[in-house]
């Protein structure tokens, strides 16, 4: 899928129509993405695209209340503030605006609907622990397993601790690290000891089942949802 480049709006030709055909090109790629089920990284990268010409709208606005000047057209390229003197949004500043003005609502529709697929899939998936859980909870396993599927991935988890000056964060590592076939002796206990004996890192580690009633495309879309409910789940 080609993707657009984070200063797509301000970049080469700087015309509406030309902008247009290139955005909706892209938001047809996404569409067809979504048609099947297919997240990531479509959502996140709408998500970064809205936000970028988010900000970018705010700063020029702050910049034009707050300074008698006008951006460099070559440092606008570059997405960096540079004032020069008598301030004018006539040429390539109004049409980076109307750019902008057009492409937010288009690109917001597309996100309202990875967000609804998203949020449908998030309410589908049912996590349970396997055997008995320990008070540590910050390292363990994680099984995934999808419908109608035998397989089961293991993964081992890790959550991470982010500390900055405005506020705490909390995020997941998942490392795949085996697969097995679920069957009447296979079951999810049988596959924590299994993993508890070749993986000899914890004597009795947290180990959680993810389940997926659908089947789903696994890394585009199943395997991130699932990160991000089960360390919601966790923390």
């Amino acid at each position: 899928m080609k993707k657009l480049s984070e200063d797509w709006f301000v970049e080469g030709l700087i015309d509406l129509e030309y902008k247009k055909y290139l955005l909706l090109a892209y938001l047809q790629q996404v569409s067809r993405e979504f048609a099947e089920v297919k997240l990531y990284p479509s959502f996140s990268d709408l998500i970064a695209h809205y936000n970028n010409l988010h900000r970018f709208q705010t700063s020029k606005k702050k910049l034009f209340e707050s300074f008698p000047t006008k951006l460099n057209e070559e440092e606008l390229a570059k997405m960096r503030l540079v004032y020069q003197t008598d301030v004018s949004e006539e040429g390539e500043i109004a049409e980076i605006e109307a750019i902008i003005s057009y492409a937010m609502p288009e690109i917001k529709t597309h996100l309202d609907d990875g967000k609804e697929i998203y949020d449908f899939i998030d309410r589908q998936l049912v996590i349970s622990p396997i055997g008995i859980s320990p008070l540590y909870k910050k390292e363990g396993y994680l099984l995934l397993k999808m419908e109608n599927r035998n397989e089961i991935d293991a993964y081992e988890y890790k959550i991470i601790f982010f500390e900055n000056i405005n506020a705490n964060y909390h995020g997941i590592s998942l490392s795949h690290i085996d697969s097995f076939r679920k069957s009447i002796v296979n079951t999810y206990e049988s596959i924590k000891l299994q993993l508890i004996r070749s993986h000899a890192k914890f004597p009795n580690p947290a180990t959680f089942l993810v389940f997926s009633p659908s089947l789903l495309p696994k890394e585009s879309t199943l395997l991130p949802v699932a990160k991000r409910k089960f360390l919601s789940y966790l923390c």
